[in-house]
């Protein structure tokens, strides 16, 4: 059995994640991943920490992350904070301990190139971000974008529109934000020129020009969905997120399985560069290139 740590009580995925390792599906009465158990978890509020794990069956609660060293197979970190994945999951990087870190994957740049530096120095398994990119509706526009469609014909624009906010005090805008950057580079691709951002009453929209096409990121709460538009068509697509959490757990298991990570690193960086374009911007009042924070 390979036993899995969850860092951080503070999120609700924790709890989602483990009762998808540990209580078995309730229509098919077997569990979702054969072999795999959350069995430790550590979080900063003791009442929280204890009520998931009662709810998602999780063996031990933990008061330091560190104490998961040596008794866990491979660390889940779910801590709402960006800022705090790049301390809570080095440790286990240079243990050589496969990690899966929950969206925002960072907030820094600097926290991004880090974590990935210290896992392809180690030849170290890494993965995570946001379950979205694993969306059926997601991979369809995607699939329409990278295949075309004779519905639509020659793409001329795109737009995703997804909530965040800006006060978040989990980061801001990186928050839920990086459900969008992650979605729509996903769809769009992960190479943009520029990117303009504007906000306005509490909403930001961001202009991402691609080499063929603008894609507009609609940071907004609102529905979440896509449209792509063409010259003989547009196709509207609201956003299914039914089975992005199992997708992107069945993702983490694969990896363990095949020692193969997922998601090319540089695809695990490029949304939380796109993120902080997104704040130039709104900072300066212009548009930036994205090469800059590559």
């Amino acid at each position: 059995m390979k036993k899995i740590g969850i860092i951080g009580s503070d999120s609700t995925h924790a709890e989602a994640f483990a009762k998808l390792f540990n209580i078995p599906d309730a229509k098919t009465d077997k569990f979702n991943f054969p072999g795999y158990r959350v069995s430790a978890i550590y979080g900063v509020d003791p009442e929280r920490t204890k009520r998931f794990a009662d709810s998602g069956k999780i063996e031990q609660i933990v008061e330091k992350p560190e104490d998961m060293l040596g008794t866990v197979d491979a660390v889940m970190v779910v801590l709402r904070h960006g800022d705090l994945h790049a301390e809570h999951s080095l440790p286990f990087i240079q243990a050589g301990i496969p990690v899966w870190i929950d969206k925002p994957f960072t907030i820094s740049c600097q926290d991004a190139r880090l974590l990935i530096n210290e896992a392809s120095a180690r030849n170290a398994l890494l993965t995570g971000g946001s379950s979205v990119r694993f969306a059926y509706d997601i991979l369809l526009l995607k699939n329409i974008v990278e295949n075309g469609s004779e519905e639509i014909g020659r793409i001329n624009s795109g737009i995703l529109g997804m909530p965040a906010s800006l006060s978040s005090e989990y980061g801001g805008i990186h928050f839920y934000g990086s459900h969008l950057a992650e979605s729509a580079m996903e769809v769009f691709g992960f190479d943009p020129v520029s990117v303009y951002a504007s906000e306005n009453n509490g909403s930001v929209v961001a202009i991402v020009s691609y080499e063929k096409y603008h894609a507009i990121l609609n940071f907004a709460y609102s529905k979440w969905y896509g449209v792509i538009s063409g010259d003989k068509g547009t196709v509207y697509r609201p956003i299914d997120l039914a089975y992005s959490y199992k997708n992107s757990i069945a993702a983490f298991v694969n990896m363990m399985e095949t020692k193969e990570i997922p998601i090319p690193f540089e695809h695990l960086y490029r949304p939380v560069a796109l993120l902080n374009a997104v704040m130039k911007s709104l900072e300066t009042g212009r548009k930036v290139e994205f090469a800059e924070f590559l």
